[in-house]
């Protein structure tokens, strides 16, 4: 393209954007926006010694159950990873946690023995495992 035709692009492009600003789309999201300016004014005025509305959203904090291998995995496992991040987890065959769990130790320098790491990965598996297939998911630590 040549250095005019680019100018030219440019330009049309600029009045475009240019001529779009300041308008608005559509009268009617502009109506509501001034309904709700009142409506948090009125909220506002209601109350004047208490100017800042707050709302408290439920905790859903994951619950786990009792079990051998609990007080290992929370004492081990939440210190680098969040309970709802351990709940989110696919369903896995017990040797797949038992992969997963020495990754976590090979790999990435847990803080746990080889004991805790069969307690922990026994209680992944009571909490969140599925029948083993006989062969770990391709890509499982340790092949």
């Amino acid at each position: 393209m040549s250095p005019k035709a680019n100018i030219l692009v440019l330009s049309l492009g600029l009045v475009a954007l240019l001529a779009g600003c300041g308008r608005p789309a559509n009268t009617s999201q502009q109506a509501a926006h001034g309904f709700a300016r009142d409506q948090m004014k009125s909220m506002l005025d209601s109350n004047p010694e208490i100017p800042v509305h707050t709302i408290v959203l439920p905790h859903d904090e994951p619950i786990f159950p009792p079990g051998p291998g609990r007080d290992e995995f929370v004492t081990a496992c939440v210190v680098c990873h969040s309970p709802r991040y351990i709940t989110m987890q696919p369903r896995f065959s017990p040797a797949t946690w038992m992969s997963e769990v020495k990754k976590m130790k090979d790999v990435y320098g847990a803080h746990i023995s080889d004991e805790q790491a069969l307690h922990i990965a026994d209680y992944l598996f009571s909490i969140n495992g599925k029948a083993s297939t006989g062969q770990g998911p391709k890509g499982t630590y340790g092949e």
